[in-house]
């Protein structure tokens, strides 16, 4: 068994519904993010649909199915070369390095993911070939964007054709920050799409990002960005409205499409039934 099993004990049988196993699942990947990151100096904020949450329901919105986190690219570069290898061996962390079919230049630059469990909505033919545990995403944020998520995704686009990898992207868009004489704002690779242009205002402006706070998300505490107001009002417009009853659905777990307890065909996957025989090699 690893140390965090003491620490963070894995609580997803105790779910009454499928989406509330699932969210447990990632609530502990998020404490042991949460718990690697202080020890190591990293720093990590809510972001998205996670963010949104942690205001309007102190947690997971009810019908949310996934958990996403942001960290800007020095604090990404330290928890890759110090949290990362501290992750216990039930947590397979996914890059395009790590997991040979995983998009380069992606939606979503790295996940942490559950040995455990899997999703079957495979709505992409690189999924069959890749790692499909519940995940975490971690959005990498660079200061290298216009404020304008068309001009999000056409640069994206434009790094995505000229990059055959993330390091290669990576190096690119820390020259983009080093020497553009424009003022810039923090953004992901998310925004890769034209039909993304109005997912709200996807980005972060430098002084939102100044500090991080924390607030409570379900029975802990995590960061979140110090202008989380303003993102989530440029994002979500009335933030603390609830959508109308039809449009409160998850993006993975329906009509039974995510297993808590079942693994995804990977060489990095564990058994649920036999985990108190499993023992982690740390990584």
């Amino acid at each position: 068994m690893n140390e965090f099993d003491n620490i963070y004990p894995d609580m997803r049988a105790s779910g009454q519904t499928l989406i509330r196993q699932c969210q447990l699942v990632m609530l502990r990947m998020l404490k042991i993010t949460h718990y690697l990151c202080e020890k190591h100096g990293v720093q990590y904020f809510l972001v998205g649909g996670s963010l949104l949450g942690a205001i309007r329901h102190n947690g997971f919105i009810p019908w949310d199915d996934d958990l996403d986190i942001g960290m800007t690219r020095e604090n990404y570069e330290q928890f890759v070369k110090c949290a990362v290898p501290d992750l216990p061996g039930d947590i397979f962390f996914q890059t395009d390095e790590t997991d040979p079919g995983y998009p380069s230049c992606g939606y979503v630059e790295a996940r942490l993911r559950d040995k455990y469990s899997s999703y079957k909505d495979r709505d992409a033919k690189h999924d069959i070939n890749t790692h499909q545990g519940l995940q975490v995403d971690i959005f990498v944020y660079d200061r290298a964007f216009l404020p304008d998520n068309r001009l999000i995704i056409l640069e994206n686009l434009l790094l995505k054709a000229i990059s055959g990898s993330n390091k290669t992207r990576t190096a690119i868009i820390k020259r983009i920050s080093k020497y553009s004489p424009a003022s810039l704002v923090y953004a992901s690779s998310y925004l890769q799409t034209m039909g993304m242009w109005n997912f709200g205002a996807n980005y972060i402006k430098e002084n939102e990002l100044a500090g991080l706070i924390k607030t409570k998300f379900e029975d802990m505490e995590a960061y979140i960005p110090v202008g989380w107001n303003s993102c989530l009002k440029r994002q979500y417009k009335d933030y603390m409205q609830l959508p109308p009853p039809e449009k409160r659905q998850g993006h993975h777990i329906t009509a039974e499409m995510a297993d808590p307890f079942t693994p995804c065909i990977h060489k990095e996957v564990l058994n649920w039934k036999e985990r108190h025989n499993n023992v982690y090699t740390e990584n």
